[in-house]
């Protein structure tokens, strides 16, 4: 049984089935019960799961690392993995580097994501991700470019996380003003929006 297989076979042992995976997301229960009792065996097949690109064996290091049971070089194996890691992909191992290192240096390959994906959802993945990590100026202005995307979805999701930087608990549907100019069809709009958001952060 080769490698692929090996590891479809063992992700369903763990996760269930693939199809509720994707609908209601991976439960991590039963991954942390066998990282407790065959740590060497969850560490060989998250390889492998990574080596698919399967983006729940990288959530799994997330979860380990909250549990205090991350594999020893789970660092390094994450960021062999970065290196030709793609879309929602990437976003899922940037954001288990950041979990394991608590180096905010790790939202700058989700900022990539955030500028170049060609899919909205992975865009907006991305902006949904990035709003967990601490704001810098350079995420301030990809997070502000984002609330110009074309699609409404990023620009929600990325006004709502210049809202959560500046302190603004509420999201966007609470603030009338803004959420009229994120839904204006004009592109003016989105970028007094982001002018609006980005001067909030440099009060």
């Amino acid at each position: 049984m080769d490698g692929d297989a090996k590891w479809q076979r063992w992700r369903q042992e763990i996760f269930g089935d693939p199809y509720q995976v994707w609908h209601e997301g991976p439960d991590f229960t039963a991954l942390i019960e066998a990282a407790r009792r065959e740590p060497r065996t969850v560490e060989r097949m998250l390889r492998a799961g990574l080596a698919e690109g399967d983006t729940v064996a990288a959530q799994a290091f997330t979860a380990l690392a909250a549990a205090g049971l991350a594999p020893a070089d789970a660092v390094s194996i994450l960021r062999t993995a970065l290196i030709r890691a793609q879309d929602e992909f990437r976003v899922r191992v940037a954001e288990g580097l950041y979990a394991l290192t608590r180096d905010p240096g790790w939202a700058t390959p989700l900022a990539g994501v955030l500028a170049g994906a060609q899919s909205e959802f992975v865009r907006l993945d991305a902006a949904v991700a990035l709003a967990g990590f601490p704001p810098t100026t350079a995420l301030v202005r990809a997070m502000a470019a984002a609330v110009q995307d074309p699609e409404y979805l990023v620009r929600y999701h990325a006004t709502n996380a210049l809202l959560r930087w500046s302190g603004d608990r509420r999201r966007v549907d609470d603030v009338p003003a803004l959420f009229e100019k994120i839904s204006d069809r004009a592109q003016g709009s989105w970028r007094v929006a982001a002018e609006e958001l980005t001067a909030r952060l440099c009060r």
